[in-house]
């Protein structure tokens, strides 16, 4: 498990320079506003997947993750009966309401549908290395290079952006297909029998109202944002998206591998293991989350002139976005959790009770020209806090303690201190050199702490390892 760990922290960690990378050079081609159009459209597919399609991946974690089982049957049925008919729909209501330029979003609502799928089936399988590399790295590093290329020869434009969006999903679908083929090779030479399970239509549609939360809280405020304000606040409200988007590929790695762990041991009735295994990604999330604190409040002017120097009148709401989504990171993956332990009934409640507070900051705070981001704060927040309560009750204790949590944030808050004291705030290279001190200095915390990395690094080999050898 040490391996996988490390594996998924590098490569979700190239994801995120990628994502990063990939922003730049596209607000620089096309500026802010031209971002905000890109980042609606694409928003608009990421909407139609997760309002209709996603419950399926969770599907995949909950059933295949560690058992020789198969759900082909069902998703024949799935896709045949429902996804393409959908999709289908969708176009012709476009095409008919004389917009036919936006049968493009669901095209690539259906692709990320193809990629996600296969993604989630070959991670619950064990396949951790094949799954994050097509997913975080491989359609990312297309995308950027392509944008490159372009913008040198002259030929760069909204329009070839979007399209090469697409193009990403589908190359990353054949190489999960190719992955997939080989392992499949393997599982017949050893002679394993895959079982079909049948799969709960009720649970599947608890995972798609959850998801569907999860769109109005991801999705909707950069297309109300357009809608309401103009793309150039379209465009702010993305760029901050994407500041939390980046600390979620640094600080949950661990998060997203064990999943499946979640679903095993909760099967196995270990509630210990659960609080064990939850308290460890808590404090590696903190270790990833203490150093971007400190790039994200100490050095705001810096990063806003790397992503976009429009954005620097916008500091203040941009420092406590960050702080914010930060915060929300370092408690944990509570939903995942809950969603694999049988709770993904209060997951949806604290969601929607979240959800609710958020429209109501939309309509309080209407007539701001940066209203989505006032109540996509007060969301985060909410939901975080909410869910983190549940689980601490439902685990019969709190994973990690309140002042052993206030006692994480010592160390950065002095960073930003010293940062603002010394008058650092507008240096990058002090920026990289404090945020590599706090990072090497929690890192050596946290390997000479027995419940949090070096608990994980010092983990029994996965199921996934043993059923390998098994076979």
């Amino acid at each position: 498990m040490n391996l996988i760990l490390l594996m998924s922290i590098l490569l979700k960690g190239l994801g995120a320079v990628l994502e990063i990378l990939l922003q730049i050079a596209i607000t620089r081609g096309i500026g802010v506003s031209g971002y905000g159009i890109y980042t609606t459209w694409i928003n608009a597919a990421d909407l139609i997947f997760w309002c209709l399609f996603s419950g399926i991946v969770k599907c995949n974690t909950f059933y295949l993750s560690g058992k020789q089982i198969s759900l082909r049957d069902f998703k024949y049925k799935y896709y045949m009966r429902y996804v393409i008919p959908a999709t289908v729909c969708i176009c012709f209501l476009v095409w008919a309401g004389g917009r036919s330029e936006y049968m493009v979003i669901a095209v690539i609502a259906f692709a990320e549908l193809l990629m996600l799928d296969r993604s989630s089936c070959l991670l619950a399988e064990g396949r951790y290395t094949a799954s994050l590399t097509g997913e975080y790295v491989f359609g990312r590093m297309f995308l950027l290079v392509f944008v490159f290329i372009l913008q040198q020869a002259g030929q760069f434009s909204l329009n070839v952006t979007i399209l090469l969006y697409l193009i990403q999903y589908i190359l990353v679908v054949v190489f999960f297909i190719l992955a997939s083929r080989k392992k499949r090779k393997q599982k017949l030479n050893k002679q394993v029998q895959r079982g079909e399970q049948k799969v709960s239509v009720r649970k599947l549609l608890q995972y798609q109202r959850a998801d569907i939360m999860q769109a109005m809280i991801g999705q909707m405020p950069v297309i109300l944002q357009y809608v309401f304000a103009g793309a150039f606040e379209a465009g702010v409200v993305g760029i901050v998206l994407l500041i939390k988007k980046l600390i979620n590929f640094i600080s949950g790695p661990a998060a997203k591998v064990f999943l499946p762990e979640f679903s095993r041991l909760y099967h196995k009735g270990d509630r210990e293991g659960l609080r064990d295994s939850f308290s460890a990604i808590m404090r590696i999330q903190m270790m990833f989350a203490g150093p971007l604190a400190v790039v994200l409040t100490g050095y705001p002017g810096v990063v806003l002139k790397i992503l976009a120097e429009e954005l620097i009148p916008y500091t203040g709401m941009f420092m406590g976005c960050s702080l914010i989504f930060i915060v929300a990171a370092t408690l944990g993956p509570c939903g995942g959790l809950m969603q694999m332990t049988g709770n993904e009934r209060m997951d949806n409640r604290c969601r929607e009770a979240a959800v609710l507070l958020m429209i109501l900051i939309f309509a309080l705070m209407r007539k701001d020209p940066l209203f989505a981001l006032y109540g996509l704060g007060v969301q985060t927040l909410a939901e975080s806090v909410s869910k983190y309560i549940f689980v601490c009750r439902w685990l019969k204790k709190a994973p990690v303690g309140f002042y052993t949590y206030l006692k994480w944030w010592i160390l950065p808050a002095a960073a930003v201190g010293v940062s603002r004291f010394m008058h650092w705030q507008n240096s990058l290279v002090m920026m990289i050199v404090v945020a590599g001190i706090v990072f090497c200095i929690q890192l050596v915390m946290e390997l000479k702490n027995e419940k949090g990395l070096r608990h994980m690094l010092q983990q029994r080999r996965s199921f996934y390892e043993s059923e390998d050898t098994d076979d």
